[in-house]
């Protein structure tokens, strides 16, 4: 009996700590979004400008004021900013997330398509990255003196200091006008086709790249600590092969390996997608809010903004669960007696 209030009160225990997880991403995420929204909202519109220049070039001045009317109701700048804010409060939470003023289609299908090219290149330039980084890290922690240890080392110096945005351009002034069977620009046969996922390649490898350095960086410094800890000794000292000792180190330094890498791979990925979405000129997620950008389109913006805010919080929120449920210890109250 003691047994089993025991055990109800640990599930109670979680699911209270899930639970204001879950409360505080949301707030985040609508904090994130609200200040996206202040900043464009409250600084001067450059679309304005542009058209007020347009029509004095064009000897059209006498109608300037009837289209800026004009230009502010489409965009529904007539209306005042507490209004606009409460509007759009609504409209996210239903999921409505307007249109955009600078193409007239709906945000959200913009967003999916956007995405669907983001995650083509970096789902698997983040698998490949993370298993190899992790791999590395924790080889050169456990052979640190030995020649395959320090060129890991260099290696990893290497791609962590070398810029996306060089890399691609290499790529492309260097080595793509020799390939003849690689596409000089981005198909159009849909984001997860042959065609698009092959000239979509180096952008995954640059990703790749970068979230390898990142990780062989963690996993060597946590690894160095584990490897002198007693119990590895302990499985050496019984002959346990060198593939189970670093299994059983992956798993002790999974927990603070989840926590001080993730936050970096995070930053990692959104430099690196608005980087080599600009070069490689693929309308994902990177590229649709710079543009977006550019035309001052509110609700693109914001939507993208969403995105990215969903993804960095989301991420968080898992990593939190992730890390109650592989140490009890970390929690309510963190397993204190």
């Amino acid at each position: 009996m003691v047994d089993m209030i025991l055990v109800v009160g640990e599930i109670v225990s979680r699911i209270r700590t899930f639970l204001s997880h879950g409360i505080f991403a949301v707030v985040a995420v609508y904090a994130v979004v609200t200040l996206a929204f202040v900043v464009i909202a409250l600084t001067p519109d450059p679309g304005e400008a542009a058209l007020a220049h347009s029509l004095v070039r064009q000897g059209r001045g006498d109608q300037l004021e009837a289209k800026l009317r004009a230009y502010r109701a489409a965009r529904n700048l007539d209306v005042p900013v507490t209004t606009r804010y409460a509007r759009w409060l609504v409209d996210i939470t239903v999921l409505d997330w307007g249109r955009s003023f600078a193409t007239g289609r709906s945000v959200l299908s913009m967003v999916r398509e956007g995405l669907a090219y983001t995650l083509s290149y970096v789902v698997p330039g983040v698998v490949v990255g993370t298993a190899g980084g992790i791999w590395a890290g924790l080889s050169t922690a456990r052979d640190s003196a030995s020649n395959a240890g320090r060129g890991l080392s260099v290696l990893s110096y290497a791609a962590f200091g070398v810029p996306s945005f060089w890399l691609a351009a290499v790529f492309f002034v260097t080595v793509a006008p020799k390939l003849s069977w690689f596409p000089d620009r981005l198909p159009t046969t849909g984001p997860f086709s042959p065609e698009v996922l092959l000239f979509l390649a180096p952008a995954a490898v640059i990703v790749a790249v970068n979230v390898f350095a990142g990780q062989l960086r963690y996993a060597r410094t946590k690894g160095s600590e584990y490897f002198q800890s007693d119990f590895v000794r302990q499985h050496r000292a019984v002959g346990v092969s060198r593939r189970k000792v670093m299994w059983y180190v992956l798993r002790v330094a999974a927990v603070p390996l989840l926590a001080v890498s993730l936050a970096d791979l995070i930053a990692i990925l959104v430099v690196n997608v608005f980087v080599v979405e600009y070069v490689f000129n693929v309308p994902g997620v990177g590229f649709l809010t710079y543009q977006a950008v550019l035309d001052r389109d509110m609700p693109v913006v914001l939507g993208m903004t969403m995105v990215v805010a969903l993804a960095g919080i989301g991420a968080n929120f898992l990593q939190e669960v992730a890390n109650t449920l592989l140490d009890p210890r970390i929690g309510d109250g963190g397993g204190a007696p």
